[in-house]
């Protein structure tokens, strides 16, 4: 009796672990397998021959194992001997293709989800369409089955089935998948970094900063920085650290410090307002009259009582020699009262009538300038007198604590008077208004002519008043060091000596540049037309010049020769003052 082995199923699931994507197969060998009557198994006996048999009985059904029995006697049905169990010839040429026996018995060729074959005594396989071997472990077959289309995912399945399980994906470096598939490597508002699998976070984002240093919400706080990233008093975080005005940068502001009001006041950080300095009651930024006459300097500049004029000059009464000064008296209007101080006297340039003769700082003759210096000099186009020094305000002077004023008086022409500070910050057409007040008509500013003359004393090769060469120390340049104006004829080196006979002439060489005219018009009262400024300032700058191999330090912008050309639009600088000049000699 024989038997055919027809179909052999297959299940995906007894491959327990075998891998994702693999399914039921039912398996079609098309081959038969020949088994005798004992079955498969060798035993000593069969089960008996058929009686129908002859000599050679088949083995007997019953029994366990045997192919072929020793026979029965006759045709009774006699007890066979059990014969050898395997019964398939390994040397048979179906060992070539049989997939039931391939190379030898009972070698059966399958795997799951494919087709066998058996050629030249080997077993081959093909998987089936949709189906890899993924691992080329033949025990388990074909067993992987594309997912997500064969595009690989990171999600632990070997979704392309190339044997490698989420290939493609560096779990060491990628920021979506780091450490893991799907766990992502992202703070807010900053860089993020996978490294070895474990994420860290990077530098914020431009205008983002981890204020509360916290990596779990990553630069949680927008700030744009201000003022370059340094903190400043401003009521702001300039340097966006979380904290506002914290070490700030110090005050730029200076408190005053002249008085009882000011005195040890220093500079307060209030946030929004910048640093502030916090007064005493009483203070005003400008001292007006609003406080009245209180004897108080309440803008703390050395002045006590300024609006109110108190100790300048006043008429006390009637009469032109009624001269007088002011005094706190808040019983009357404007809270002050004009005292009487003095009689008559030599008349000196103070906007008052010294000599009481009717006339206010008459400059008639040189006999007028008792407190002032004029010099005659004749550059060649006839006589001049000239201011011995910078114009200066009638009330320029000390204060009450022998501190050097500029003076505010314009009504009053300008004077020609040694330690004085210069009248500065004048635009060039008010010099000329000023120097016009001194009285006869004929006074205006000195023109470029004049000026050059007196400062080189009427020689070119003096190229500075006091010398052909540069001397640091002997006008108020950079290198005199003053920083500011000083009064006129201090610097007395500064000079331009036309000798006894005609005099000097002070600061045409720093101090303060000097407006001159360049043009005069061409009929009376000849007022100039175009100007420049003169003579350098106590900011010109001085340079070491080694250009003929020796090195020497010179200064063009003090030179007599120096020029500036005047600004179309109005200047009103420290460093500008003016001088006056008149065509002609003043009589003795």
């Amino acid at each position: 009796m024989r038997y055919s082995l027809v179909r052999i199923l297959f299940i995906c699931g007894m491959f327990a672990g075998v891998g994702a994507g693999c399914h039921d197969r039912l398996y079609d060998t098309g081959e038969t397998i020949s088994l005798v009557d004992g079955g498969i198994g060798r035993v000593d006996t069969g089960g008996g021959g058929s009686i129908t048999s002859g000599d050679a009985g088949v083995g007997g059904a019953l029994g366990t194992g045997g192919d072929t029995g020793t026979g029965g006697a006759s045709n009774d049905a006699g007890t066979g001997v059990g014969g050898n169990g395997n019964i398939c010839d390994d040397n048979s040429p179906l060992r070539q293709t049989d997939v039931a026996n391939c190379g030898r018995c009972f070698n059966q060729c399958y795997e799951m989800n494919a087709d066998a074959t058996c050629g030249a005594g080997a077993c081959q396989y093909s998987c089936l369409t949709g189906f890899f071997d993924a691992d080329k472990d033949p025990a388990n077959g074909c067993e992987c089955e594309p997912t997500n289309n064969g595009v690989e995912l990171c999600d632990g399945i070997d979704n392309d089935c190339n044997g490698t399980v989420d290939d493609g994906f560096d779990l060491m470096s990628d920021l979506n998948n780091c450490g893991g598939c799907n766990i992502p490597c992202y703070y807010p508002f900053a860089a993020s970094s996978c490294d070895m699998g474990v994420c860290t976070m990077g530098a914020c984002l431009p205008d983002f900063y981890d204020a509360n240093m916290k990596a779990s919400d990553g630069c949680e706080s927008y700030c744009q920085k201000t003022n370059g990233g340094v903190e400043i008093c401003d009521g702001r975080d300039n340097n966006c650290n979380g904290l506002v005005d914290d070490g700030v940068a110090p005050p730029t502001v200076v408190c005053r410090s002249q008085g009882s009001i000011c005195q040890g006041i220093v500079p307060v950080c209030m946030g929004s307002s910048g640093y502030v300095c916090p007064y005493r009651t009483g203070y005003q930024d400008i001292e007006d009259t609003t406080l009245g006459c209180d004897g108080l300097d309440n803008d703390c500049d050395g002045q006590t009582d300024e609006p109110f004029l108190i100790g300048k000059s006043c008429v006390a009464g009637l009469g032109v020699c009624a001269a007088g000064t002011w005094a706190c008296d808040n019983t009357q209007t404007g809270n002050h009262i004009c005292k009487a101080t003095k009689a008559s006297s030599m008349e000196i340039c103070d906007g008052l009538d010294n000599d009481c003769d009717g006339k206010v700082d008459e400059l008639d003759s040189l006999s007028d300038t008792h407190n002032e210096s004029l010099v005659i000099i004749n550059p060649g186009s006839g006589a001049i007198t000239m201011f011995a020094y910078e114009a200066s305000h009638v009330d320029a002077g000390k204060d009450t604590n022998n501190k050097d004023i500029i003076g505010a008086d314009i009504v009053h022409r300008p004077c020609s008077t040694a330690g004085k500070l210069a009248w500065t910050s004048v635009k060039k057409e008010d010099a000329e208004t000023a120097c016009e007040k001194i009285g006869d008509g004929k006074w205006r500013l000195c023109t470029a002519a004049e000026w050059l003359y007196a400062c080189n004393r009427g020689t070119t090769a003096n190229k500075f008043p006091y010398a052909a060469t540069y001397s640091a120390t002997s006008c108020n340049g950079f290198d005199y060091g003053a920083g500011a104006p000083i009064t006129v004829g201090t610097a007395a080196n500064c000079v331009s000596d036309f000798g006894m006979a005609v005099g000097k002439v002070y600061d045409l060489s720093g101090n303060v540049k000097e407006w001159a005219a360049t043009t005069l018009a061409a009929t009376t009262p000849f007022r100039p037309t175009a100007f420049e400024m003169r003579g350098g300032a106590y900011n010109t700058l001085s340079f070491v010049d080694s250009s003929s191999g020796t090195a020497t330090t010179v200064a063009p912008g003090l030179q007599c020769d120096s020029t500036a050309p005047a600004p179309t639009s109005d200047v009103l600088l420290p460093s500008v003052g003016f001088r006056c000049c008149h065509p002609g000699a003043l009589p003795n």
